[in-house]
């Protein structure tokens, strides 16, 4: 009689390091989601209209950039040693999540508030949580269609890049899957969350002129902020060499790429 396999003492790194960018990608994107109702002014002494992008005098952005630019960084890691179809599965699954917590949030923003907070009423606290945490469904579906889209444009001209230049340059490849995809991004949740919905449903909305300058304040924050963060991304796949030794990763990524064409 056969004795049964003994369950392995420990999860192999490779796996646990999976896992863990899989949860980060979901966390951030969600995160970013959540939060991207606040608007703040960037601390610059320059605007969009001095670069020629619109007419407003600040740059404002919402808050979920704290959070969303990390997708970048995580993006490109799973796509260097996990390849296309985990980045895929790792983009679906944080839409997944973020629609289906849409629906958690709506209920609790539903659910009657009750304050023990000194000067504050129960109403304020409510009317706040709403605003705080409340988005149209045109936001949302807008910012999963361009989510989406994106990613998909990512993954395309980062593997390009990558056979292009031998494994080489990962700055090169990095930067230039995002410059590409975030452009795409933004002019799509722009235009579809402020344009294209609200003028099916014959609801007030931006003007294409508007829409476009919104658009094109975003993506220079966005692209200053790829470029920005250059070092980190160099900082975590550093890491990831460190943690699985380099002839591991080196054959993750080699799986992950072969040399053959698309």
């Amino acid at each position: 009689m056969l004795s049964p396999q003994a369950a392995p003492s420990r999860v192999p790194r490779r796996q646990t390091l999976l896992v863990s960018l899989c949860a980060l990608f979901v966390g951030f994107f969600v995160a970013a989601e959540l939060l991207g109702a606040k608007l703040f002014e960037i601390p610059l002494d320059l605007g969009p209209r001095h670069l020629g992008l619109g007419t407003s005098e600040r740059f404002v952005a919402t808050a979920g950039i704290l959070f969303f630019p990390l997708t970048f960084i995580l993006t490109d890691i799973v796509n260097e040693y996990f390849g296309r179809p985990m980045v895929k599965l790792f983009t679906f699954a944080a839409i997944a999540v973020n629609l289906l917590l849409q629906g958690i949030v709506l209920a609790a923003i539903r659910t009657k508030a009750v304050s023990f907070t000194p000067g504050i009423r129960a109403e304020q606290v409510q009317e706040a949580y709403a605003i705080a945490l409340g988005q149209t469904w045109a936001i949302v579906l807008a910012s999963v269609v361009a989510f989406a889209l994106a990613q998909m444009i990512d993954i395309r001209v980062f593997t390009w890049l990558r056979r292009r230049t031998g494994g080489r340059w990962l700055w090169l490849r990095a930067q230039g899957s995002t410059v590409f995809s975030q452009l795409v991004d933004t002019f799509v949740v722009i235009l579809l969350a402020f344009y294209v919905l609200p003028a099916l449903l014959g609801r007030e909305h931006m003007t294409i002129r508007q829409a476009s300058e919104v658009s094109l304040a975003n993506y220079a924050y966005k692209f200053a902020i790829a470029v920005a963060i250059t070092p980190l991304l160099y900082a975590v796949h550093w890491a990831v060499v460190r943690y699985l030794g380099k002839a591991e990763a080196d054959a993750l990524a080699q799986a992950a790429h072969p040399r053959d064409p698309d």
